[in-house]
């Protein structure tokens, strides 16, 4: 998030101080993301964690909290048991829980990790994409060591605000909130083509539930800005959107002409041949780009309570989905020559 949180901090120090049984000094916040507000909790002894605040009275951030009793003690796991270190993880309050909550709002505290994400290192140097793809191997080698739960259901249940907020902005007046009418006249130009798209979607579902692909562990939302490097070595933050799926839930982040150098170091470090289903890369592609549309379409319309967040949510739609449809295809189909082996 872009705006603060109303928190007293005072509150909220002597908070994590209780409960976590730390020396909590200071907390900073961090203006990033869209699912939770983040913060750098400072400590009296040099010590630092990360925070993540969710508000359950957001209907988006209350889905995310939801999911905290899946992939907190799979991180848990996943670093206490050597299957994968570079990472955050949860750590524990005086009671052994991995969350704890202020009133409204739900509390996780995790490692620190220093360094730089990648959000903005885009295009990816090879020597960054290996060491992408060998991390990707090795989460997804990690599965026969854990628990199934939480498999892919290939949820599309977004597209229904989608069409809520098409139809919301076709019948906001022309006059009123500045923010809405700039959404207005983004989206509704091309209106056909998102209906097109979910359309394309809703087809590519019942092709690939059907698909009876084999399931690995997934981050599920390894872009640039959830990976962090520090010196040589990159670790993988926010894993909110982990889930057993086919690894091209994955994968479909690197297709185009990155894949030329992902996947063979992908493959080459999981040990053994892998097959990649492309319409599975399809759906996973248009449903990211859609799923996140409807979310800024429902921040601009119903959540957001400040201009901040409303112009940086503009700006996400134009400059990280809408520009991006018409790239899918072509991406597609160069992973496809990697795959066809004739790259």
């Amino acid at each position: 998030m872009k705006v603060k949180y109303p928190i007293d901090e005072t509150a909220l120090i002597a908070k994590l101080i209780r409960d976590y049984g730390i020396r909590a000094d200071n907390v900073e916040f961090i203006p990033m993301g869209d699912s939770a507000y983040s913060y750098i909790v400072n400590c009296a002894d040099g010590m630092r964690y990360y925070l993540k605040l969710l508000n359950r009275n957001n209907d988006r951030q209350r889905k995310h909290a939801e999911r905290l009793d899946f992939y907190l003690p799979l991180t848990w796991r996943l670093y206490h048991q050597g299957l994968f270190a570079n990472l955050t993880y949860p750590i524990q309050t005086v009671n052994g829980r991995f969350k704890t909550a202020l009133d409204q709002v739900t509390l996780v505290l995790f490692n620190y990790i220093e360094g730089d994400t990648l959000a903005d290192a885009y295009p990816f140097s090879e020597s960054v994409l290996q060491a992408i793809a060998k991390s990707v191997a090795n989460i997804h080698r990690s599965t026969p060591k854990l628990e199934r739960c939480e498999t892919e259901s290939f949820d599309i249940s977004f597209d229904r605000d989608l069409v809520r907020c098409i139809a919301a902005l076709e019948d906001l007046p022309l006059a009123g909130n500045a923010h809405h009418r700039a959404l207005r006249e983004i989206v509704l130009p091309r209106k056909d083509e998102v209906m097109r798209l979910r359309d394309l979607v809703r087809h590519l579902h019942s092709a690939v539930r059907a698909s009876g692909k084999p399931q690995v562990l997934c981050h599920g939302d390894i872009w640039g800005g959830n990976l962090i490097r520090n010196g040589g070595e990159l670790f993988f933050i926010d894993w909110e959107a982990a889930v057993f799926a086919p690894p091209e839930r994955d994968l479909f982040y690197y297709i185009g002409k990155e894949f030329a150098v992902f996947f063979p170091h992908y493959e080459r470090e999981f040990g053994e041949p892998v097959s990649i289903n492309t319409d599975l890369l399809r759906f996973y592609a248009y449903r990211r780009h859609l799923s996140i549309l409807t979310n800024w379409l429902m921040n601009i319309l119903y959540r957001n309570k400040d201009d901040e967040q409303n112009e940086n949510d503009l700006e996400m739609i134009v400059h990280h989905c809408m520009n991006r449809w018409d790239s899918i295809e072509p991406d597609i189909a160069e992973a496809q020559l990697v795959l066809d082996g004739n790259r």
